[in-house]
């Protein structure tokens, strides 16, 4: 990518990119260089995502300093620089927000609209919960 700004968004439209233009306008207006989403009504199933998200979320947080509530959504919008330089491979992308910080990047959090799935079949489960751990 190009651009002076990057956008991350899923591929099977759980999140809304009808909230990126809103997430740009917060990174202007606070002179942040990532805003990360947050999926405040997720629209997945209690069980196998949204309690181990949730305990996972909370676990990345005390142990990095970092304070960010939705590690998992995949809605970020970032200045490229950022971007470039994150170093992402293997589960790393879950914790962009921490590789963001450990590049001085300074960071903010918006809430934004979750979907549920209408299309594919989500890949993570358990098993990716304990990889992250």
């Amino acid at each position: 990518a190009s651009g002076a700004y990057i956008v991350t968004l899923d591929g099977d439209l759980q999140n809304d990119p009808l909230d990126i233009p809103l997430m740009l306008e917060q990174l202007k207006r606070e002179d942040l260089d990532v805003v990360t989403g947050n999926r405040k009504n997720r629209k997945d199933k209690a069980l196998l995502r949204k309690i181990p998200s949730k305990l996972a979320n909370r676990m990345i947080r005390n142990l990095t300093g970092v304070h960010v509530h939705d590690y998992g959504c995949t809605l970020k919008i970032f200045k490229r620089d950022i971007a470039k330089h994150l170093g992402l491979y293997g589960e790393l992308h879950r914790f962009i927000p921490v590789l963001a910080v450990l590049q001085g990047a300074r960071i903010g959090e918006m809430d934004v609209r979750h979907h549920a799935r209408i299309y594919g079949k989500s890949k993570y489960g358990l098993g990716r919960t304990f990889r992250v751990v």
